[in-house]
């Protein structure tokens, strides 16, 4: 029969191997997640420049093409106060670090539904320079999602009231208010657009059938060679003005004929402003109201005279014969 002594160093021996069992497994599971979470490997930190991060916080992963590689270290301010920038660090594993170029950038993306923040990063190409301890990668902003939110309640306003307005005209229509509503229930503008567009119809009918003056005209060749001549010789007109060449061209281009002819009217309107001021001669015969009336009065005598000639010709006429 075993001894008190005995039963209690039993039973120091099965706690002290069920605490050394626990401290195993707990080792192993500090390393086997040390092993996954990159903890006991060797790293290295880059830093990144944003505007915002949208709630990004320290013990963010970091992922590159969707693998974890690290995680966020570091969320802080800039030094420099005219540095607006929000400064971002990241601490990577180097097992990775030849596949994160010059040209990689970073991002802010969203982990599942309950929006858990994340960088990510993207490969960078190998004929580019690889980014050291401390250096600087390139970023992108995240998109601003109160702004958008904010910009969408406004659009679905903007579609209310014009849901709003297409009902209210839509109504009228249906009332037969407005010149719209005029034209779609008024059966005079149906039947004008039904025989409009059997007249095209027919019209289109006799084109096809070689009928009419049109088709002939689009079937005669010399109509078509006489059409493409007289356009030809239209652009050579055309070029002739352009170039410079041709009487045409040289009254169009020449700067002294423009002169000319600007100095030739500014002495008409000169002429014409003094006619109207009833200045010179000709001013004066036309705007003197009684050299007008002794005109017509000449006029009028000078009418009756021959009238009177042509009724009494022996009046002043007289033939004597020796």
């Amino acid at each position: 029969m075993k001894t008190r002594q005995e039963a209690e160093r039993n039973h120091e021996i099965k706690v002290g191997l069920t605490i050394l069992i626990g401290i195993i497994i707990l080792v192993f599971a500090i390393l086997s997640v040390g092993e996954q979470q990159g903890i006991l490997s060797d790293r290295y930190k880059l830093r990144v420049l944003m505007s915002r991060v949208n709630g990004l916080q320290t013990g963010a992963p970091v992922r590159l093409a969707g693998v974890r590689v690290g995680s966020v270290i570091g969320v802080q301010f800039a030094g420099d106060l005219d540095d607006q920038k929000i400064e971002v660090t990241l601490e990577i594993d180097k097992k990775v670090q030849q596949r994160i170029r010059e040209d990689s950038e970073a991002h802010i993306g969203t982990l599942g539904l309950l929006g858990d923040k994340f960088i990510g990063l993207t490969m960078g190409s190998l004929d580019r320079p690889m980014l050291n301890n401390n250096e600087l990668l390139k970023s992108s902003d995240p998109i601003d999602l109160e702004k958008l939110m904010d910009e969408g309640v406004e659009v679905v306003e903007s579609l209310k009231k014009a849901s709003v307005e297409i009902t209210e005209i839509s109504e009228k229509i249906n009332r037969g208010k407005g010149s719209i509503a005029l034209l779609l229930n008024d059966p005079r503008f149906y039947m004008d657009l039904d025989r409009l567009l059997r007249l095209v119809e027919l019209l289109g009918k006799k084109i096809n059938d070689g009928q009419g003056t049109l088709n002939m005209l689009l079937s005669d060749s010399v109509f078509t060679r006489n059409l493409a001549l007289s356009v030809e010789n239209i652009q050579v007109v055309s070029d002739s003005l352009r170039t410079g060449q041709g009487s045409a061209s040289r009254l169009v281009m020449d700067p002294k004929l423009y002169n000319d002819l600007s100095i030739a009217i500014n002495r008409v309107n000169r002429v014409i402003d003094k006619v109207d001021k009833g200045e010179g001669s000709l001013g004066q015969s036309i705007n003197d109201k009684a050299l007008y009336e002794d005109m017509v009065r000449v006029t009028m005598e000078l009418d009756s005279l021959v009238k009177d000639i042509r009724k009494n010709p022996q009046r002043y006429l007289k033939v004597e014969i020796f």
